[in-house]
Parts: structure tokens; C-alpha cells; sequence
């Protein structure tokens, strides 16, 4: 998705008015992948790199990318010295291009979209990966009240959005087969109403991280589906990589160990030194049938916008096509004992 170069001068001179002065002459390029926000890289007089990110154009679904909670996030965060891009400006005005956006610091480092790392040493993914379990569990120590962040405080989290994906999904004329909808019944019974709220990143995974030259987290990125909720729906979405076969997704499957990428229970290990807290296994357990719910409905979700023509991601089909392949891993985590879903 490129930006029209009208909105981009517009931007351009707005930011000026703010003491940030951007070089018109560098084109914005675009980054990252499969991001619903724009994302561009800009420089400015100074020929130092700056992240333009802002709203899609057109009709928005209400409540959905909002860059300016975004926004609030990484300056939450950034002034408590964790690891997000410093935020710099906030255009909330949307009289300036008609939708929102902001400008942050460009974190350089090295973004890996394979699970297994493959062109890092053993040694240096051990590093990889207990980094990023670690970075999780000190996003979740903070004190939610402290962050003066203006999100609902409200529990049950995974209820009420296994309860939205389902329902958003499946419906009269897409109705779901009998095994999902007999896992989805049983499971929504079992997810907590109580409990510690921890604030979520909501996609947290490798390549939503910014990795530096000592195989250190540099960076988290991609914060648009930050809220309060449950720790559990964090660290399950990772853990269920596990779980999902090499070769599907960011599966990593049975092949962890020939690959040299930790093992799950070593990951959780990790994440629970740091986060300072024991992790309940039929909770984690619940957890991660709760993500593999979430993301079979995300494909039935691309599934359904190829079927009406609306699909424009180009790995649109092949995600898609993966759904079949979560389902399985899904009947699977549903049947087997709690404390059995975490491969040793």
C-alpha cells in the first residue's frame, strides 16, 4: 500500500508546524508485512530514519485501528525504559489527511519471520528465545495502574473475545462443523472471570520483534492490539507454536530440537522467571485452546473474504489453507491431558 503523495506533504508540513522537519526529497518506502496500519520509513533533515505509521483510508470498523492508542502505549512504555520505538509525535486531528497518525524513532535491527532462525547458530536462538520470553514477562510485571493508560480494567478477556471472533465468524450462512463448535461450548465455560490483568501486546511473536547484533529483544513493535487482560493470552499465543507443525504458520512442531530452538517448557521457564510467577498448566492449557480458537477463526475470517473477492494480502490463500491444519492441532490440545500440552 503506498501513500498518496498529496496526504504525504500535507503530513510533511504538519510536522513542521510540530519542530519535526522531514525531507521531502526521501519517498516514504513501506515496511513490514500484513500490518492493517500503514507503515512507512521517512527521513528527516538530518538523514536520520524516522517510522510514519497512520489509519488505513476509508470506512474503519469502529473500535479498530486506532493508532492513537498505539500511541499512548509506546509512550507509557517508552518513559518506564522498555524495550518500544520512542514515540515522537501524535496527529489525532484527522482534518489534516481525514484519519489519524503518528511518527516514532526507527529501531534498527534484525526482524526473523522464521521460527527457526536458521541462518543463527544454536547458541545464538537459545539467546533469541529466552530474550523474547523474558521481554514478556517483564511486559506483564508491570503494575497496570501505574501505566495511566485509558483502557477498561474489565476481567474476562478471553471469554469476551473467543465469544466476539466466534460469533463475528460463524453465523447463519457460515456455520461452524460440530467439532468446533463442541470445543468452543466447553471451553468457554472453563475461561476465568477472575484474575490478574497484565497489559497485552496481543500478537506477540518473533517477527513483531526487533532483534540486535547480540541476539537481544531490541524493540516490541506492532501494538495495535494492546489492551488489559489476562497475561495467559500472551504467552499461549507464543506457546502454541509448539503445538502447530513445522511448515504451518510459525509452526515449529517436533522439530524444535533438530532445528536447535528451545523446547516450549523451557520457554515458559524463562517467561515465568521473569514474570516472577508460577504458571498454572490447566489455565495455560485452556489459554492455548482459547489462541487456537482465535486463529482458526482468523483464517476462516481470510477464508470468507476470498470467497467474496475482498482478500488483498497476497499470502492471503496460503493462509487460509491452514485452517484444516489448526483445526487438528486443536482437537488434539481439546483432548490430551493439561499438563501434557507443553512438549518438554
Amino acid at each position: 500500500m503506498n501513500i498518496d503523495e498529496k496526504d504525504y506533504y500535507k503530513i510533511i508540513d504538519h510536522l513542521y508546524l510540530n519542530q519535526l522537519d522531514i525531507d521531502k526529497s526521501f519517498f516514504p518506502k513501506v515496511i513490514g508485512n500484513g500490518q492493517s496500519n500503514p507503515t512507512f520509513l521517512i527521513q528527516d533533515k538530518n538523514a536520520q530514519f524516522k517510522v510514519l505509521r497512520m489509519q488505513p483510508s476509508g470506512d474503519l470498523v469502529r473500535g479498530a485501528h486506532r493508532v492513537d492508542r498505539e500511541f499512548l502505549v509506546l509512550r507509557a512504555l517508552s518513559e518506564r525504559g522498555f524495550i518500544v520505538p520512542e514515540p515522537i509525535f501524535l496527529c489525532d486531528d484527522s482534518s489534516i489527511i481525514g484519519r489519524q497518525f503518528y511518527v516514532m524513532e526507527f529501531v534498527d535491527g534484525d526482524i526473523f519471520d522464521d521460527p527457526f532462525v536458521k541462518e543463527k547458530s544454536e547458541s545464538d536462538k537459545n539467546n533469541i528465545y529466552k530474550s523474547l520470553a523474558e521481554s514478556l514477562g517483564r511486559l506483564h510485571s508491570f503494575n497496570i495502574d501505574d501505566l495511566n493508560l485509558p483502557f477498561k480494567k474489565n476481567h474476562g478477556f478471553m471469554k469476551r473475545n473467543l465469544s466476539l471472533w466466534y460469533d463475528q465468524i460463524f453465523n447463519e450462512t457460515n456455520k461452524p462443523d460440530k467439532d468446533i463448535e463442541r470445543v468452543f461450548r466447553s471451553i468457554i465455560l472453563d475461561l476465568p472471570d477472575h484474575g490478574d490483568l497484565s497489559l497485552l501486546h496481543g500478537d506477540y511473536k518473533l517477527d513483531n520483534v526487533v532483534i540486535d547484533k547480540n541476539n537481544n529483544c531490541l524493540a516490541i513493535l506492532d501494538w495495535e492490539l494492546s489492551s488489559f487482560g489476562e497475561p495467559m493470552v500472551d504467552i499461549s499465543f507464543q506457546m502454541i507454536n509448539w503445538l502447530i507443525p513445522s511448515g504451518v504458520l510459525y509452526g515449529i512442531g517436533g522439530d524444535w530440537e533438530k532445528q536447535g530452538i528451545p523446547s516450549a517448557s523451557k520457554f515458559l521457564s524463562w517467561y515465568e522467571s521473569s514474570y516472577n510467577k508460577d504458571i498454572d498448566m490447566p489455565s495455560l492449557r485452556n489459554a492455548c485452546i482459547f489462541s487456537l480458537i482465535k486463529l482458526f477463526c482468523i483464517l476462516k475470517g481470510i477464508e470468507n473474504r476470498i470467497n467474496q473477492g475482498n482478500a488483498f494480502s497476497d499470502d492471503a490463500e496460503l493462509k487460509a489453507k491452514a485452517a484444516p491444519a489448526i483445526k487438528d492441532v486443536l482437537m488434539n490440545a481439546f483432548e490430551v491431558n493439561p499438563k501434557d500440552i507443553i512438549i518438554s
